[in-house]
């Protein structure tokens, strides 16, 4: 009995050493042990998916993948003003003016061009004092319309006219041949007409310009041509 227990002893201590020397040795499997219930990771191998935690996201979740930004209104404009139209409004630098608008912004300019050119035709030929008061007021008081409608054509893409009409070329044409009382009062009439066909010009486009801008331009000016004109009468 004696000799059999020592054998059972000796068996017992060999199992647990060996038992013990396995427990102390490296995993030699290139995977970790698996989780419960989950199949078996590819470790070290990359994941293709955008979604790195493995989890099934529901249709419609937005990717973990960085986006590239929207441009805005900054972005787009590195000043960070907005750029806007002549109407004050935003929108495009390279807005274009409808035929109608083309059209009232290069009859008034030709029609300012005759304005200027026949007062300082008067200027140097008359000596009649009303006269000469009326033509400064039409140099002054054009050359300033004129100047306020460039730029606007400019920024709608209307060319303005560099010459008058051929009408008004020709009446210029004529008072340079006159003096005295004659011109003055030929000056005079002309400028009658002249501001009447002006007036009718300023207060359509007043009332009909499409451009909202062009529009107040011509409206609150059609003040400036009436005075004109009542001063002709």
């Amino acid at each position: 009995m004696k000799n059999t227990a020592k054998l059972a002893l000796c068996a017992f201590t060999l199992w647990g050493a060996t038992a013990f020397t396995f427990a102390q040795q490296p995993s030699t499997s290139a995977n970790p042990p698996l989780p419960a219930g989950g199949a078996p990771a590819d470790v070290g191998t990359p994941s293709a998916s955008p979604n790195p935690g493995g989890l099934n996201l529901p249709q419609g979740t937005p990717s973990m993948t960085p986006q590239p930004a929207v441009p805005n209104a900054t972005s787009l404009n590195p000043g960070g003003d907005i750029v806007r139209g002549v109407d004050g409004n935003p929108g495009l630098p390279s807005a274009k003016a409808s035929a109608r608008d083309r059209n009232f912004m290069v009859q008034a300019a030709q029609g300012g061009m005759a304005e200027v050119q026949m007062a300082q035709l008067a200027l140097k030929k008359t000596n009649n004092p009303k006269v000469r008061d009326f033509a400064q007021m039409m140099v002054k008081d054009h050359s300033e319309l004129n100047s306020k409608l460039t730029p606007m054509a400019t920024q709608l893409g209307v060319s303005l006219p560099t010459r008058m009409t051929a009408a008004d070329a020709g009446a210029l044409s004529r008072l340079s041949r006159q003096s005295g009382s004659t011109f003055d009062r030929n000056y005079m009439a002309v400028q009658k007409s002249a501001h009447t066909k002006a007036l009718a010009l300023f207060q359509e486009a007043g009332a009909q310009a499409d451009n909202l801008t062009l529009r107040n331009f011509f409206a609150q000016n059609a003040e400036t041509i009436a005075m004109h004109l009542e001063m002709l009468k």
